[in-house]
């Protein structure tokens, strides 16, 4: 029986995995499909929101009720403290999960860490204590565990902290394994960054707690005091059963005796509630968790009630369970991921040639942050002294920019960013744009929006450089709802960049294509199209889990070496997140492409923009979501890579 019931465990366990990974690529095809990212992130969050906040007010509820019951026969046995302890940290967990979970990425880590630290001491103690643990309680207790670690990483990124060595690794492990099941479940944002933070699954007492039906009735038909928890692990004495009623095989003194009627009523009432409880059992499938008397009494809940509240903790459980197996197929994978680039040579260790022709730039953040409505910073000026102190620190030749087309709409926003492009030029850098579009309903739309904002930005700002339909086999794509064919992005490219050339016939135009497998026809394309009036060709480069994906760089470099043209071929955009990979092999690898780039002859780039100078480069500044591409935290501390990319820069510029 034991080794049939294993059995059935294990399969539950396997169909719930199945069904999680199922719902999650469904999830995955409906965001890519119909573009639905916003919504579906909205859908989740208030999903997890009702649910938990539901589940916490239930658990508060519990420990009320042990307060409340003034018969020991309702009480689960808690000790008083720990009964305090369990509603001060529901109502903490409440609060910071159900009505601030909107406000998580405005808000410090650190508040959201200290409720869930509570929450786990409450998990720790109740799963101990628990008299029934089953191989799905053992996957909840891990969904604890991780996404305790998880927030707690977190949090020391706020502080600019990060772990070293091993530690590193295995810390951003379970990073890099949220990472995965988000882009999963949410959106393919989630590999930038963090936009989805797992809530404690704190343990319900009167399910860990519970008796088997039978035993709870002949337990507290003795009116044993429970006062105390450890009396609940009490053997409990052999007794029989009757349809007339309980007896036992102890004997009581005259006096300690009720008189027999009431004595003989109260058997009665227990016999008829238990049979009542088994009949009504019949009627439903058999279910381990009935078996146990959850509620400590069926006059606390109705049955039917009972039975949706049993439904509710199932579903609970279920979808921890789904979670965490998800999480531990992942993190193998993830854990290989990390290890890789962290094993890369340290920068000092790695060659470099100098090629000082080569555009080293990185992007900058006060004009690619922005509101709804176009607002920039009010601190703008601060921020970009810093940021051009810390671009002429690190021996960068250029700075870019995401200019948002709703920032140039807006007056004080556009009389911020002409200020700003003529104090880089004047401190001795270059300046690179790119348009930074917002979706238009119609391609049309999308396309005349372009034409415009480039010949305003080449008018007003003659930057050196200007992106346009930045990756065309990517971002681009999701700027409108309307499908756009290759030939007439080919012709509205070629107009657009005879715009910019009228209104400033020294910016050179590049447009940029998203490095995967079906991006090197148009790659090629591009290159080969003499009727394209572009002067170069980026591909935007993200490494993802291993270094394989450098072949895919390298591919990219065989093809514009084999496409004799005159157009010239950049890294337009990479970027390593610290969040997901630490600091290490962030530095590590953007110090190994950049020695690529410098040295090699198949991999033949002029010029290469690491993103980005700061955290939260590109993020609206009404969201508090930080992308940890920067080489400085938002904190203003720097980290590993800024020192790495420093000194490869200055090798290549052939300053030292």
């Amino acid at each position: 029986m034991r080794r049939a019931n294993l059995h059935a465990e294990e399969t539950q366990i396997a169909i719930i995995f199945a069904i999680t990974v199922v719902i999650g690529i469904i999830a995955f095809l409906l965001n890519n499909i119909l573009g639905i990212l916003n919504v579906l992130v909205y859908f989740i969050q208030v999903f997890f929101g009702l649910i938990f906040g539901l589940w916490y007010i239930r658990i508060f509820i519990s420990y009320l009720r042990e307060v409340r019951k003034k018969d020991v026969r309702k009480r689960l046995g808690i000790p008083k403290g720990w009964v305090i302890f369990g509603l001060i940290v529901t109502v903490f967990n409440f609060i910071f999960w159900f009505l601030l979970s909107s406000l998580l990425f405005n808000f410090p880590k650190m508040i959201f860490l200290v409720p869930s630290l509570l929450a786990f001491v409450q998990i720790c103690h109740t799963f101990a204590k628990a008299r029934r643990r089953k191989a799905k309680d053992w996957f909840i207790l891990l969904y604890n565990i991780f996404a305790l670690l998880y927030l707690l990483n977190w949090s020391l990124v706020d502080f600019g902290a990060d772990l070293p060595s091993i530690l590193g690794i295995f810390s951003h492990t379970i990073n890099t394994n949220a990472m995965w099941w988000q882009i999963l479940f949410v959106n393919t944002n989630a590999f930038f960054s963090p936009i989805f933070v797992f809530p404690p699954y704190m343990l319900n007492p009167r399910y860990y707690f519970a008796l088997p039906v039978e035993e709870y009735y002949l337990y507290h038909k003795e009116k044993k005091p429970l006062f105390e928890f450890e009396d609940l692990t009490e053997p409990i004495i052999k007794r029989s059963y009757t349809k007339k009623g309980l007896r036992t095989k102890e004997s009581f003194l005259p006096g300690d005796r009720k008189p027999f009627f009431e004595e003989r009523k109260a058997q009665e009432e227990y016999a008829k509630e238990l049979e009542l409880i088994r009949k009504e059992l019949q009627k439903t499938p058999v279910d381990e968790d009935t078996k146990y008397a959850e509620f400590v009494g069926s006059s606390d809940f109705p049955f039917q009630l009972r039975k949706f509240v049993n439904g509710l903790d199932k579903t609970l459980r279920s979808l921890s369970v789904g979670i965490i197996l998800v999480l531990i197929i992942l993190t193998p994978l993830s854990f290989a991921g990390v290890a890789s680039l962290n094993v890369l040579p340290k920068y000092s260790q790695q060659p470099f040639t100098s090629k000082p022709g080569m555009v080293l730039a990185t992007t900058g953040s006060v004009f690619s942050t922005f509101d709804a409505t176009g607002n920039i910073s009010s601190n703008w000026s601060e921020k970009l002294d810093e940021e051009i102190s810390l671009a002429k620190e690190l021996s960068a030749t250029h700075l870019r920019y995401d200019i948002s087309s709703t920032a140039l709409t807006n007056h004080y926003s556009k009389n911020a960013i002409i200020q700003g492009v003529q104090r880089i030029k004047s401190a001795g850098l270059r300046v690179i744009i790119n348009i930074d579009a917002q979706f238009s309903s119609t391609k049309q739309a999308l396309f005349g929006l372009f034409a415009n904002t480039s010949r305003e930005i080449a008018s007003t700002l003659k930057p050196d450089y200007l992106i346009i339909f930045n990756e065309i086999n990517g971002k681009l794509l999701s700027l409108t709802a309307e499908k756009i064919e290759k030939e007439e992005l080919f012709n509205v490219l070629k107009n657009t960049s005879e715009i910019i050339k009228a209104e400033s016939p020294t910016t050179k135009v590049m447009t940029t294509v998203l490095a995967l497998k079906r991006g090197t026809e148009l790659f090629q394309e591009l290159l080969t199209n003499n009727s394209i009036s572009i002067d170069i060709v980026g591909v935007v480069f993200y490494p993802v889990l291993f270094n394989w994906r450098d072949n895919l760089l390298f591919n990219y470099g065989i093809l514009y070496n084999s496409a004799n043209t005159t157009k010239a071929f950049w890294v337009s955009e990479i970027g390593v997140s610290s969040f997901n990979f630490g600091e290490s092999g962030q530095a590590k690898y953007l110090a190994n492409i950049l020695s690529l780039s410098s040295r090699s002859s198949v991999f033949n780039v002029s010029g290469i923009c690491i993103s980005s100078l700061i955290d939260n480069a590109g993020i609206s500044i009404e969201n508090g979501v930080i992308k940890h591409l920067g080489l400085v935290y938002y904190s203003g501390k720097k980290k590993h890579a800024f020192e790495s990319v420093s000194f490869a820069f200055k090798k290549i510029r052939g300053l030292i």
